[in-house]
């Protein structure tokens, strides 16, 4: 990553969060639409759901998943290398769950920043 550019946060991650007690993994994918983030996060015990807002500002990350009881939101923060996350999950109930997220290795090139469609 080019000094001052955010990290990328493009690609595949695994996730952990626990809802409950009981814990929950997956597979969070994080893409570009134009120079926005979207996604999906696929838990193995549920249904796909869509990842539909994802802001970045500094180590500070904030996500918006929609699910059919009302919007989930995960606020956190990220690693330096930006390939960690870990935060807080709050349901439409106003319940609050831990969540973890590390970044799987890729070799796919992902546009910089400033290259991407705006």
């Amino acid at each position: 990553m080019a000094d001052g550019e955010a990290p990328n946060l493009h690609g595949n991650w695994d996730f952990l969060m626990v809802p409950g007690g009981a814990p929950s993994f997956g597979v969070m994918s994080i893409g570009f639409v134009g120079d926005q983030y979207g996604g999906a996060l696929v838990p193995v015990r549920t249904a796909p759901v869509v990842l539909r807002n994802v802001t970045l500002a500094g180590d500070r990350i904030r996500m918006v998943v929609a699910s059919a009881e009302g919007d989930v939101h995960f606020d956190g923060r990220l690693s330096a290398k930006g390939d960690f996350m870990c935060g807080t999950v709050t349901y439409h109930g106003g319940a609050t769950f831990p969540m973890v997220a590390q970044k799987r290795p890729s070799t796919y090139p992902s546009q910089p920043q400033a290259e991407r469609a705006r």
